[in-house]
């Protein structure tokens, strides 16, 4: 056995086992099994004797009743046990591998354990896996067949493999584009997990911002249409009520349904002008819609949206996977108008705060130059306050116990983070009167030029302020500006290359592929076709595809049909055609004396015997054909095919 063949059998099962450990979702403790590749492979790329057969077996039982050990108490998860069996079964195969059957079992799992890993896994890391994948067994299966067939020491397979290999990525491409979407996953539920984003449930503590400044984690990837200058406010939930120690939505209960037109949600109705923004959201656990203020439709592959009275969105029974949609948002500088009848519920204060609150507002306000106050003079002078006396920081001491952390903040420690800034302000807005509330989301993001798009991460996670001025919502950030380092050059390219294989491959959907339909069938819409409907058109693509793949596959065969062979045996086979297909009785175990024989009696002259003479001598005296006999071999060739056309 060829060692090369070796090396592609070991690579195979490494390849499907790295698939798996790449996800991160496999448990350490039950994937230690996957240790015995190391001892097992280097014995048989040595060529060590195979473990015996009473080893195997044992340990093969050992496995079983560690399956359902790991099924049943340790992962508690069908799925994920069956990928840990995997794993095991790599280990124990890689010390029994005594016939070929035995490597195609090795071809098998790895295949398995790549189908279960994109299931585990959207990281662009898998697809190059995948690739690495397809070439080495497409190696290992053509490397097979020539050494059944006898003729590996006398060929090359490097056209044959290049040949298959874009042949099954083209077939593989074809196949991915065409299949039709549909919602759900391939095991019944998703085992991708959730990123846990704090802010958007209806409950947040005041205070639990901070573990995620200061998480680089990214949450989404948003192209705007046109690109207009930032600040950009991603706007998700809103909290109306605080109870001292943490913000609560009381308009959980009051979602509605949102009106669909078509494949659109239209959310409101909008008389400026509009920004799209194309959103790629990570898979996050919770069910908010995030985009610009002002959102007026939103388009995506769901099949409900629903709407609060205070303008969040969302998607329920979202689960925890990556969303794919496009918001479009009106341009104001105010948003939506309010609701005299609910505005009680944002001038909520707390019995025990009120007091203090009251005396801290009313001594700044008293400040003021300007007297009387209008609303909107009174907003922008808290939120000056705010950000000239108090100092941003993620690194503060928890207050003593019995201090509430509002007063803390603004008595004491006069530093904080955005819940802090946010909280302070809407309690002093409330306290002169104006209703007020917090709206949790993103703030900002990086530009990467290579793709031409906005990152933004969990460090973007922000809180601001929301307060009615002359009957409208307007939006005000009391929190001071923070200098944020810009990523390097190379990180961003490689997150663009990562946005490209999110975006095309992990979340193409139905949306993409009827896109791509009306792309293809756009030259065909003339006006001399009026009935040709892109139904009609999808139908047609249906047909063509497996048609056109078969009939590349059979051009293909036919190209290669005599490469296989090598050249020597590969023009010989030609010549042995020639004479069968003038009528000549010529099988498969023919000698070459009786090919001359049949050519003599069909009336061909000395160029078959000297063709012959070349091919013995070079087929069975071992010795490679160059130089003048290779071109003669193939002109003698060239030479019969035209005597008998």
């Amino acid at each position: 056995m060829p060692q090369l063949y070796r090396i592609l059998t070991a690579v195979l099962a490494f390849t499907g086992c790295v698939s798996l450990v790449i996800s991160g979702e496999i448990n350490p403790l039950m994937s230690l099994t996957g240790i015995g590749l190391f001892p097992g492979y280097y014995r048989f790329l040595k060529g060590m004797p195979q473990a015996p057969r009473w080893a195997i077996g044992g340990f093969s039982v050992l496995t079983l009743l560690l399956f359902f050990f790991d099924t049943l108490i340790v992962s508690n998860d069908y799925f994920l046990s069956v990928a840990h069996l995997t794993i095991t079964f790599q280990a124990i195969k890689s010390f029994d591998l005594r016939e070929p059957w035995d490597h195609l079992q090795v071809y098998f799992m790895a295949l398995l354990q790549l189908i279960i890993a994109s299931e585990l896994t959207q990281s662009i890391a898998f697809g190059v896996i995948f690739i690495l994948f397809l070439i080495t067994l497409v190696t290992a299966m053509v490397l097979a067949h020539f050494m059944k067939e006898g003729t590996i020491l006398r060929i090359g397979i490097r056209k044959a493999v290049v040949y298959i290999s874009l042949l099954t990525l083209l077939i593989t491409v074809t196949l991915f584009v065409s299949i039709p979407r549909v919602s759900g996953c391939v095991w019944g539920k998703s085992h991708i997990k959730g990123i846990k984003s704090i802010g958007f449930s209806e409950k947040v503590n005041l205070g639990s911002f901070s573990e995620l400044k200061l998480d680089p984690t990214i949450i989404m990837r948003i192209e705007l249409n046109p690109m207009i200058p930032g600040p950009y406010y991603w706007r998700g939930m809103t909290l109306d009520y605080f109870d001292g120690t943490s913000w609560n939505s009381t308009l959980m209960n009051l979602r509605r349904s949102v009106r669909r037109i078509d494949e659109e949600f239209v959310v409101q109705p909008f008389s400026g002008s509009v920004i799209t923004q194309k959103i790629m959201l990570e898979p996050i656990v919770s069910d908010v819609i995030f985009g610009l203020d002002r959102i007026i439709s939103v388009k995506g592959d769901f099949i409900r949206l629903e709407k609060n009275p205070a303008s969040s969105l969302f998607i329920p029974k979202k689960g925890a996977r990556r969303l794919q949609y496009i918001v479009r948002s009106e341009i104001v500088t105010t948003t939506q108008s309010t609701d005299l009848g609910i505005w009680k519920r944002y001038l909520n204060i707390p019995d025990f705060l009120r007091d203090k609150i009251n005396a801290f507002t009313d001594n700044m306000l008293r400040y003021e130059r300007i007297k009387p106050l209008s609303d909107l003079q009174k907003a922008n002078a808290i939120e000056r306050y705010l950000k000239k006396n108090y100092r941003y920081s993620l690194d503060i001491k928890p207050p003593k116990d019995n201090i509430n952390p509002l007063l803390y903040f603004l008595f004491e420690s006069k530093a904080g983070y955005c819940e802090h800034y946010a909280t302070a302000m809407t309690m002093m807005l409330r306290s002169a009167g104006i209703p007020s509330r917090v709206v949790t989301g993103f703030s900002g993001g990086e530009l990467n030029e290579y793709g031409g798009y906005i990152i933004v991460r969990q460090s973007n996670a922000h809180s601001w302020v929301e307060a009615v001025i002359d009957g409208r919502w307007r939006r005000f950030d009391p929190t001071p500006p923070v200098l944020i380092e810009r990523p390097s050059v190379l990180a961003l390219y490689i997150d663009m290359l990562r946005m490209k294989w999110e975006r095309y491959v992990v979340a193409f959907s139905l949306s993409d592929q009827k896109m791509m339909v009306k792309t293809i069938s756009t030259p065909f819409r003339l006006p001399l076709m009026p009935d040709f409907s892109l139904r009609k058109f999808y139908g047609i693509i249906y047909v063509l595809l497996p048609i056109s793949g078969i009939a590349l596959i059979v051009f293909l065969l036919k190209h290669l049909r005599f490469r296989r062979y090598g050249f020597v045996t590969a023009q010989y086979l030609k010549l042995r055609n020639i004479v069968k297909n003038k009528g000549a009785e010529i099988t498969p175990s023919s000698t070459p004396s009786e090919v001359k024989k049949e050519a003599v009696n069909l009336g061909m002259d000395d160029r078959v015997e000297d063709f012959l003479k070349l091919y013995e001598k070079h087929r069975f005296g071992g010795k490679e054909m160059r130089g003048e006999d290779k071109i003669r071999y193939r002109n003698l060739i060239k030479e019969i095919k035209k005597q008998f056309k």
